[in-house]
C-alpha cells in the first residue's frame, strides 16, 4: 500500500517538474541571439592607446583599402611610427580585414537551437500592422531609430512579434519586454515611409503570450 502510495507522489512529482521546465522562460540578451564572438582574435585591445590612434589614422584614412598602395602624408607617417613602436601594421590591418569578414558571415548566422524555445527578451518595437488603436504586428530591434532611413540591423538582430490581442503602443520604438516562443527562420518585412518603402531581412519570429514595458 505504501510502496504504491510512494510510487504514485513520485510519478506526479516527476511529471509536476517535467511541466515546470517545459515552460520555464529563459531570458535572453540581444548577443544571445547571435554566435559567440571570440574577443581575443581582436589585435587592436593589445595595443597602446597611441598605437591605436596611429591606426585609425590608416583605418579611417581616405586611401584605406586602395589595392594601388596609394596613401597621403597623415597615413603613411602614421605607419612609419607603428613601425617605429614594433608593430607592423600590414599585419594587424589583414586581422581587422578577417575579423569583419568573419563579423560579416556572423551577422547572417542564426541560431537553430533557439527554435521552439519560450524566451523572454527586451528591445524597441517598430510597428508594422495595427488593428485600431492596437499593435498586432512589430520589429522588435535592439535600439531606437533602427531600420528607420539608416541600415537595418542584422537579421539575427531583429525580432518579427505578432500579438493575437495586440498591445497599446506610445509610437515608435517603445521599450518592451516580450516573452514567447521564438523560432527561427529568416523572413522579409516591408517598412513604409512618407517617402517609400523598404524590405527588411528579419532573421527570427515569435509569437507573444505577454508584453510588458521595459525598464532599464
Amino acid at each position: 500500500m505504501w510502496s504504491r502510495l510512494l510510487l504514485t507522489a513520485l510519478t506526479i512529482g516527476a511529471m509536476f517538474g517535467f511541466s515546470q521546465l517545459s515552460w520555464a522562460v529563459e531570458t535572453l540578451k540581444w548577443t544571445d541571439l547571435a554566435p559567440a564572438y571570440d574577443e581575443s582574435a581582436n589585435p587592436v585591445p593589445e595595443l597602446s592607446q597611441d598605437q591605436q590612434d596611429e591606426l585609425y589614422v590608416i583605418l579611417w584614412g581616405p586611401n584605406f583599402g586602395d589595392s594601388s598602395g596609394k596613401m597621403n602624408d597623415a597615413e603613411r607617417k602614421a605607419r612609419e611610427n607603428l613601425k617605429a613602436s614594433g608593430v607592423d601594421p600590414d599585419a594587424i590591418i589583414s586581422k581587422i580585414k578577417k575579423l569583419r569578414e568573419e563579423a560579416r558571415k556572423r551577422d547572417q548566422t542564426l541560431l537553430p537551437e533557439l527554435d521552439g524555445r519560450k524566451v523572454k527578451i527586451p528591445g524597441y518595437a517598430l510597428p508594422l500592422e495595427f488593428s485600431g488603436t492596437l499593435v498586432k504586428k512589430f520589429l522588435l530591434v535592439p535600439y531606437v531609430g533602427a531600420c528607420i532611413h539608416t541600415p537595418p540591423p542584422p537579421p539575427n538582430q531583429i525580432v518579427n512579434v505578432s500579438v493575437s490581442k495586440g498591445f497599446e503602443s506610445k509610437g515608435l520604438f517603445t521599450p518592451v519586454w516580450v516573452t514567447g516562443k521564438i523560432a527561427t527562420g529568416k523572413t522579409e518585412q516591408s517598412l513604409t515611409f512618407m517617402d517609400g518603402s523598404s524590405k527588411i531581412s528579419v532573421g527570427y519570429s515569435l509569437q507573444a503570450t505577454n508584453i510588458e514595458p521595459y525598464k532599464k
